[in-house]
């Protein structure tokens, strides 16, 4: 299959929130977002459009440019967003008003911890690195290359500036990240239960860095 990496227009937003939804059933996101309410879906909407003009973030959109189907040349079937974090810049550990309707105190513990977790990891960095902020492949496309190019191309400006990469990684991910390179820096586990978790589970997040890999120009 062929696919081309664009810029995420405004446009995509609602489609991307959907793709978002459907690629991530592990027990934390559904933990966090219930999927039929509309206040959740619109801060999602609101978080992406405030953020495509973030300095040093990049969003993009994978689009189906050869599935020979017709009616699917030209769908968005994926999207990520990379940030990069110059020599020195600081990383920011503040947290967004969660919506309601999401489980506002899991919010806190875990974006807080993962939040915390990263400065701690990088900060003290000589070098600038790229962040592997989100990923999201719709379920139909998984398996097919979309997901990979997204990673190359953050990847790829890593190599080329001689820079480590970092990454959230949900359990499911972390063998797709390793074949890229990526190593585990750290963990965390907590225990998950709502009215949309029930019996509650365990939830392991990993923190993932990819060394420098490339020589910098």
């Amino acid at each position: 299959m062929a696919f081309t990496l664009q810029p995420l227009e405004a446009k995509d937003v609602p489609t991307c929130v959907a793709i978002y939804f459907a690629s991530f059933q592990n027990a934390h996101s559904l933990a966090c977002w219930p999927r039929n309410n509309a206040a959740v879906r619109e801060w999602w909407e609101n978080m992406i459009l405030t953020e495509l003009d973030e300095p040093g973030s990049q969003w993009l959109k994978a689009v189906d440019t050869g599935t020979g189907v017709e009616s699917e040349k030209g769908q968005v079937v994926g999207f990520c967003k990379w940030r990069f974090f110059r020599i020195g810049e600081e990383v920011g550990t503040e947290l967004p008003s969660w919506p309601e309707g999401s489980d506002e105190q899991l919010c806190e513990r875990t974006f807080g911890a993962w939040a915390e977790r990263h400065p701690v990891l990088m900060g003290s960095r000589r070098r600038g690195h790229w962040y592997l902020e989100i990923l999201a492949t719709d379920p139909k496309y998984q398996g097919r290359g979309a997901g990979s190019q997204m990673m190359r191309f953050g990847l790829e400006q890593a190599d080329k500036h001689g820079m480590e990469a970092y990454l959230e990684a949900s359990p499911d991910a972390v063998r797709l990240y390793e074949r890229f390179g990526f190593r585990e820096a750290g963990r965390t586990d907590t225990w998950i239960e709502n009215e949309r978790v029930r019996p509650g589970v365990w939830y392991r997040n990993l923190f993932m860095i990819r060394p420098v890999m490339g020589g910098g120009s």
